[in-house]
């Protein structure tokens, strides 16, 4: 405790107030400040001597020998010294406001002390040494060793909320791959390009896509995307589609029909993997004009996304469900 903060400072605390938090950024200009007298308290030097009360007081926040330590400090001070004194600030940004009981660590705006645990979206989570990211830990590796999970996995299980277990049962397939170029004034750069679907078979299909230098890490970065995008798709009867569809995306025109039971799957080999990943048994497409790969893909899952099912139709033209199932789906939805 110095003389600018003497001991006596904790006996005034206020029994109500917290710290005085502010965002405003400390001005750089010097204000000018109008000449005011000082204070008495800076003008004439506090009595040396404390009373019982005052000791007990003290008592609560310092030990004993810290106690007895500040006031033979105290008394070691010339009283002389206290005339000399200047006021800080008021502009300062570090002043303190002696509000707060500063014998007590406030969790943020206090430094943690002991063990530190990490606490996602805590201001004051531990950062990663990079020690500690060369050599992982040993429990690190025995649980990554024991389960066998890759990180994308844990990850994507925490975005959406699937077990693990889950994601290893989900349909992925890796429908397009090429290398593509980007031309800088360096040169040319060249990386991968990987497309790929993921569903889990009974309503639930995504696509997702991936750029890198390396291939694999193309395909895991489209494997991730695709889990990540996966949504819901209506199907009539679980096995085909609400109707027929017809989209254009790009220079792609993309038609899908409907098709009674034990028809099977005649279309192309990449709608063919998105029906497979999304649970569909009966249907026939046909891709007109252009046929790109990437613009299929992405046709595919637009029109399954944009099905119109009985009940819009009906409520969007004031009719019943029974007329709609007769005059569009020939009654059989």
């Amino acid at each position: 405790m110095n003389v600018v903060c003497p001991v006596r400072r904790i006996l005034h605390i206020s029994p109500r107030g917290g710290r005085q938090l502010t965002t405003t950024p400390p001005s750089t200009y010097r204000h000018r400040r109008s000449l005011k007298a000082k204070p008495e308290s800076y003008t004439t030097p506090p009595p040396t001597p404390y009373t019982e009360g005052q000791v007990s007081k003290l008592s609560e926040y310092y030990t004993d020998a810290q106690l007895a330590s500040l006031l033979a400090g105290e008394s070691a001070v010339d009283p002389a010294h206290f005339h000399n004194r200047h006021r800080r600030p008021d502009h300062d940004p570090m002043k303190l406001r002696y509000l707060d009981d500063l014998s007590i660590l406030d969790p943020i705006l206090d430094s943690p002390t002991g063990p530190q645990t990490y606490t996602p979206g805590h201001p004051l989570q531990p950062l990663p040494k990079l020690q500690e990211l060369l050599t992982p830990s040993a429990s690190t590796t025995a649980a990554n060793s024991a389960t066998g999970e890759p990180p994308w996995m844990r990850e994507v299980s925490l975005r959406t909320g699937f077990p693990v277990a889950d994601i290893k049962r989900f349909r992925t397939k890796i429908l397009v791959s090429h290398s593509v170029v980007n031309q800088t004034h360096m040169g040319k750069i060249r990386r991968m390009y990987c497309l790929a679907v993921a569903g889990n078979g009974n309503g639930l299909v995504g696509i997702g896509e991936g750029k890198s230098v390396e291939h694999s890490e193309a395909q895991r970065i489209a494997t991730y995307m695709a889990v990540r995008n996966m949504m819901p798709v209506p199907r009539y009867e679980n096995r085909t589609i609400f109707g027929d569809l017809d989209i254009k995306v790009g220079a792609v025109e993309l038609k899908l029909f409907t098709r009674p039971p034990g028809f099977g799957l005649r279309t192309s080999q990449y709608i063919f993997e998105i029906a497979k990943c999304l649970g569909l048994s009966d249907l026939s497409a046909r891709v007109t004009r252009s046929r790109n790969p990437m613009n299929v893909c992405k046709a595919t899952i637009q029109a399954l996304r944009s099905q119109k099912l009985p009940e819009t139709i009906a409520l969007g033209r004031g009719k019943k469900l029974v007329d709609v199932r007769k005059v569009y789906y020939n009654g059989a939805v």
